[in-house]
């Protein structure tokens, strides 16, 4: 490939306000002060870009280019990938393009300003995305061939190039990223993903880039508090991260306004943001954990005489979450629940990790030896309403790891049960920062269990609503459960914490749909049910999964991790090796099916950690058919209870991974005749899934159809038993899927 840097283009002819000023290439006269050049993202030179209107604009997308500005410093600093706004229907060069790559020039930084896919289609912003993603990954493999200093790598973005940049680095992988991440006044940051309450674009779980955002006083307030939160939850990630509100008129959508005017205050700021540089370094110690006293000392002082006078059996230790059950509405549940099994309350009102230490440290397990500890804590770390600091995840997942090994060491014996730290947050249903970030440190919380001393158990479903937002009901007041939530908490809990205790459950409201209540192994099949659960365990976050498959056999005998296993642990060919690459190609995918599962199956797989701490991008969910089989182990369940217990794991699924599009399969056809009475029975459970996933908004595909012919057949050349797909019949599948899990973030 010829180097661009043979080539000396000019914007001066392609534009009515010209690139006149971009500034001069180490070692060329002051005569020739321009030096730019074209090259498309496959790495071709190329002698110009897309057409620039008289306006200043780029209207009329005809491929994307890369537009290159060299800085004529003699100490060269980097480069920054531009992306200009414009709203995806067109990009503002006449202000943005050059008044931008002028400032960053000058600075001592090549540009590379990116013209991306523009126009009004529903896909317009996924092309750009996949401009935006070649153009880092060649820029960043390519530097050096395109004359580019690339020691110093930084994107900037402005209004929808804002947008667009912080799409590209959630979609970049852990260690592609950027140094720097530039947002001006970056747009649609308040959007949601399909069908949830939360982001559509959010800050990568860790970041490696040192973040600037800014916006104005007089722009639109959603967007101004969308990137605020953004920022904090980039913070709260652990990344370093920076948000500036300005007093000036940095920028206005819809106006002809210079950013990087030098009399606004932008300027001043970029310059000392680009010149620090300078990794970002975690404190030496983690406040969260290090011993403080907490405020409440007369409750303290009041524990200690009892902890002197009893021994308990069951210790509750946590903030005023876990302190509400003292009060009378409250005491219903603790009395069903917990009071019979000898229970001591440490629950202490606002405290926050350190402060639990410190109670620890200061008597309050002297002389116990119960049988189990519940943990509950963490929501105070991250409050900034009622706090001068907030902790990050880590810290806050530190200070709480310093809680279990100071449990183990003063109470060896017991078995400590760490809850997911609950999803409540200030202000409203929908999640903030202060959400995200304790779904964080609780996605790193949940690899201290060990199935043997310490366990983690997840019931924030139960508080949310299908979206992701919280039920009113559960938490009046976004942030404490209410008795009935309470309640809901307590009987989440009482499977594991009743195993833990060594005693019966307590939950005397059982449902009568087996098909919600989660239960491990039911029937004997070709392999060792639980053999495959511990290596799901095992290699799940190794895998740090793309996709996530979860159903039964059919799901299970498709292919990839864990591999298929016989009962003796000898390995066994998948039954779609051909298909499952057609649909995944090179995607990370942990396939979570497992032969004879129903619903109960699904759900008590997910309760014991099969997701937790993963981020995917999709989850795919095929389950219930077994659901119609009637065997000495459980019964069959009817359309509506099957239904029922789809949309339990679709609820345990978005408050897993709230960030993970739910892709829902219906019920494939099974039996060879369209008259046998399970597939009039599949064909009504598939009917009320149309109804769930209408009402809420989620994926369903129906392959169905195409898997039998006009009259409804089955063959056995789609499904030789009738029920698992062949090759052929993971084809269809395949098909049906690929196009949506090709979908970026």
């Amino acid at each position: 490939m010829k180097s661009i840097i043979h080539h000396y283009v000019t914007f001066l002819f392609l534009l009515v306000i010209p690139f006149s000023t971009i500034g001069m290439s180490p070692g060329s006269n002051k005569e020739n002060r321009i030096r730019t050049g074209y090259v498309s993202l496959t790495g071709m030179d190329l002698p110009k870009g897309n057409r620039v209107d008289r306006h200043g604009n780029i209207s009329k997308f005809k491929l994307p280019v890369l537009r290159v500005a060299y800085t004529s410093s003699g100490s060269p600093r980097g480069t920054i990938l531009l992306f200009p706004g414009g709203g995806y229907q067109l990009l503002r060069l006449k202000n943005i393009a050059k008044n931008a790559t002028s400032f960053l020039n000058d600075e001592g930084f090549d540009v590379a300003l990116l013209e991306y896919h523009i126009g009004t289609d529903s896909m317009i912003r996924n092309r750009a995305l996949t401009d935006a993603l070649q153009a880092f990954r060649f820029l960043k493999s390519n530097h050096r061939t395109v004359g580019l200093h690339g020691d110093h790598f930084g994107v900037l973005g402005i209004a929808s190039g804002g947008h667009l940049a912080a799409r590209m680095v959630q979609n970049l992988g852990e260690y592609e990223q950027p140094d720097d991440l530039i947002l001006i006044s970056p747009t649609f940051l308040d959007e949601t993903a399909y069908s949830t309450v939360f982001p559509s674009v959010m800050p990568p779980v860790q970041p490696k880039a040192r973040l600037f955002t800014s916006y104005s006083v007089n722009d639109i307030p959603k967007w101004i508090k969308s990137c605020n939160e953004y920022t904090k939850t980039w913070k709260g990630y652990d990344g370093p991260a920076s948000f500036h509100l300005l007093p000036d008129s940095v920028f206005l959508a819809e106006k002809e306004t210079n950013p990087f005017d030098p009399q606004l205050k932008l300027t001043a700021l970029l310059q000392v943001f680009l010149k620090e540089q300078s990794e970002f370094r975690a404190p030496d110690q983690n406040p969260a954990a290090i011993s403080v006293e907490g405020s409440n000392k007369k409750r303290h002082a009041a524990k200690l005489a009892v902890i002197q006078k009893e021994k308990f059996d069951l210790i509750m230790i946590g903030n005023s979450i876990t302190n509400n059950f003292e009060k009378p509405e409250y005491q219903p549940v603790w009395n069903q629940f917990f009071a019979p099994r000898k229970a001591l309350n440490l629950g202490y009102s606002g405290y926050r990790t350190e402060n639990l230490i410190w109670n620890i440290q200061n008597g309050e397990l002297e002389g116990q030896s119960p049988k189990v500890i519940v943990l509950e804590i963490g929501t105070n770390n991250v409050d900034e309403k009622n706090y001068p600091t907030r902790h990050t995840a880590t810290q806050l997942a530190g200070g709480i790891e310093s809680i279990v090994k100071l449990l183990r060491k003063k109470c060896p014996v017991a078995k400590i049960l760490v809850l997911r730290c609950f999803p409540g947050c200030y202000g409203g249903p929908n999640p903030t920062s202060h959400r995200l970030i304790l779904e964080r440190a609780s996605d790193i919380v949940s690899g201290l269990a060990d199935g043997k001393q310490v366990f983690f158990c997840d019931v924030n479903h139960v508080f949310l609503n299908m979206d992701g937002s919280i039920n009113h009901e559960m938490m009046p007041d976004w942030l404490h459960p209410s008795p009935s939530g309470a309640k809901s908490w307590a009987q989440s809990m009482e499977p594991l914490l009743s195993t833990l205790m060594g005693d019966r459950s307590l939950d005397t409201e059982i449902p009568l749909n087996s098909a919600i209540v989660p239960a491990s192994k039911l029937e004997n099949d070709s392999y060792n049910w639980w053999d495959r659960h511990a290596e799901v365990l095992r290699i799940k976050d190794s895998i740090n999964p793309d996709i996530v498959l979860i159903g039964n056999s059919i799901t299970h005998f498709w292919g990839g991790e864990p591999a298929l296993k016989s009962a003796d642990g000898r390995a066994r060919k998948p039954n779609g090796p051909n298909a499952w690459k057609s649909a995944f190609g090179s995607l990370r995918v942990l396939n979570l099916g497992f032969g004879w599962d129903r619903t109960q199956n699904v759900l008590w797989r997910l309760d014991h950690g099969e997701l937790d701490g993963l981020h995917p991008r999709k989850v795919i969910i095929l389950i219930g058919t077994n659901n119609t089989s009637e065997t000495k182990n459980a019964r069959m369940n009817t359309p509506a209870e099957i239904v029922e217990g789809i949309r339990a794991i679709c609820g345990r699924v978005r408050s897993k991974v709230p960030g993970a599009g739910i892709i829902l399969m219906a019920v494939l056809p099974r039996e060879q005749s369209p008259a046998n009475l399970r597939r009039i029975m599949i064909s009504e459970i598939n009917r009320q899934l149309k109804d769930f996933a209408r009402e809420q908004k989620i994926m369903l595909v129906d392959i169905g159809p195409q898997m039998v012919s006009p009259d409804g057949t089955l063959s056995k050349e789609i499904a030789g038993d009738f029920c698992h797909p062949t090759e052929k019949g993971y084809q269809i599948w395949a098909d049906g899927i690929r196009s949506l899990i090709d979908e970026p973030r």
